[in-house]
């Protein structure tokens, strides 16, 4: 059986029918869409994927940031005049 990843779900004939309440439901959470009881989708309002956007955003800076990190001995000192 397919995992989902959510909470809380919808049937794809509700989602049909009434979009925006749907919408309403999923508030600030994903929300599954079920199409014969199989996952089919997923809803998420603007502020959870910021969220997970931002989260993608920091793990990028953060790997860079630690790869970085063995090449710290060939860095120079440098002083704010110099910027």
């Amino acid at each position: 059986m397919d995992a989902l990843l959510a909470r809380t779900s919808v049937g794809i004939s509700e989602l049909r029918e009434a979009p925006a309440r749907v919408f309403e439901q999923a508030g600030d959470e994903a929300m599954v869409v079920l199409n014969h009881n199989k996952p089919a989708g997923y809803i998420v309002s603007n502020a959870w994927m910021e969220r997970v956007l931002d989260q993608l955003a920091d793990r990028v800076v953060a790997t860079k940031a630690v790869a970085r990190l063995g090449s710290l001995d060939k860095a120079r000192p440098i002083s704010l005049e110099d910027l």
